[in-house]
């Protein structure tokens, strides 16, 4: 459905007579944040940006560049959607909300901090704040994760949930997502 809708909102622009055009991208959303994760001895950077008719259509990127820039990890979602970056209305205020997405300030920074899966549960457990693992996972496997302690940044990914992914082997790989009462 979003899909549609964007493909829908690109025609519409693409009907607009240059004039109109010009208009509707002079209002535009074009904001940038950047933040580095350090993982061990490396800086790894992360970078945000969005681009958009106006900041409430916009289009937010999350991209995770290694130390020679090339990237590692990208998301894409429509702003609007997402926790930190609705309430900005205009670019300045969206450059100050791009900024604190692309800092990792969840209280999971790495995988030890991860939930316990008790023996006999589904899953992780972890009260108000459950956390989904991604497919693939087994009990044995993810406490293999959790002791390995790799380094985990956790970014708001919708209204009431973070994504939360690992770094190793010079890689990015999603873990799941965390909720979080809304």
């Amino acid at each position: 459905m979003r899909m549609m809708l964007i493909a829908g909102a690109l025609t519409l622009l693409a009907a607009c007579t240059p004039a109109q055009e010009a208009e509707v991208m002079s209002e535009g959303c074009d904001a940038r944040g950047v933040g580095v994760w350090t993982v061990g001895e490396e800086s790894l950077s992360v970078e945000a940006n969005t681009v958009g008719p106006d900041c409430a259509r916009a289009v937010a990127t999350f991209v995770i560049r290694n130390q020679s820039g090339e990237p590692i990890w990208a998301d894409a979602r429509i702003s609007s959607d997402i926790m930190t970056l609705a309430p900005a209305h205009d670019p300045a205020a969206m450059n100050a909300a791009l900024g604190e997405w692309t800092t990792n300030s969840s209280t999971m920074q790495s995988t030890s901090a991860l939930p316990e899966w008790p023996v006999n549960a589904t899953g992780p457990e972890n009260g108000e704040f459950p956390f989904y693992l991604n497919d693939g996972y087994t009990r044995e496997s993810y406490e293999a994760m959790r002791t390995a302690n790799d380094p985990m940044f956790c970014y708001v990914q919708g209204m009431e949930s973070l994504s939360c992914v690992i770094y190793g082997d010079g890689g990015i790989e999603q873990v799941g997502l965390q909720t979080f009462p809304g």
